[in-house]
């Protein structure tokens, strides 16, 4: 292998793309003033943990059940999309402290309308290339799906801990 295919390969795999999906910055993170309340609940109360990751997990298995219906209700045909949803989970001392989504990286170029010929300007869909063709529209699918189902999340998190801060800043794409 050249040097040049090695590092076109450990770029490619940096992007994600050697597996189809890209692992963008959607997530939600669950903040707290340090790492020793959820280190204490752990250990004093692991079932009550246990019962939040549950609640998370059927939360977002929730949101993914709506992401289909989002996806035909824009128009955006094929199955590589809806096929390549998934959550992901990041555990701290037994707890969820961070959930996101990763999907193929064509979620993104159909949620803002770019993508052979057009590109995002200043938040603005532009065309770049010479050749005739058709206007590409945003097909916003998933943030309005985040943004429904983004209160009971909270609410999840409050019932179970009081002191935690919900950190959506990263779910949305932008």
């Amino acid at each position: 292998m050249s040097i040049m295919e090695r590092i076109v390969e450990s770029r490619s795999v940096r992007k994600g793309a050697f597996n189809g999906t890209w692992e963008g910055p959607f997530d939600v993170g669950i903040e707290e003033q340090g790492k020793t309340q959820r280190f204490e609940r752990s250990q004093w109360r692991p079932e009550e943990a246990q019962a939040f990751n549950e609640r998370l997990m059927a939360w977002g298995a929730k949101v993914n059940g709506s992401m289909p219906a989002s996806i035909s209700s824009h128009g955006i045909g094929g199955k590589r999309l809806r096929s390549s949803i998934r959550n992901n989970y990041y555990y701290e001392y037994g707890e969820i402290f961070r959930l996101g989504f990763s999907f193929s990286r064509e979620g993104i170029f159909v949620h803002k309308g770019v993508g052979r010929g057009y590109r995002m300007n200043n938040g603005i869909v532009v065309k770049v290339s010479k050749t005739a063709g058709h206007n590409r529209v945003p097909k916003p699918w998933f943030n309005p799906v985040i943004e429904s189902h983004m209160p009971e999340m909270e609410q999840i998190v409050v019932d179970y801990t009081k002191t935690a801060i919900v950190n959506s800043t990263r779910i949305y794409i932008r």
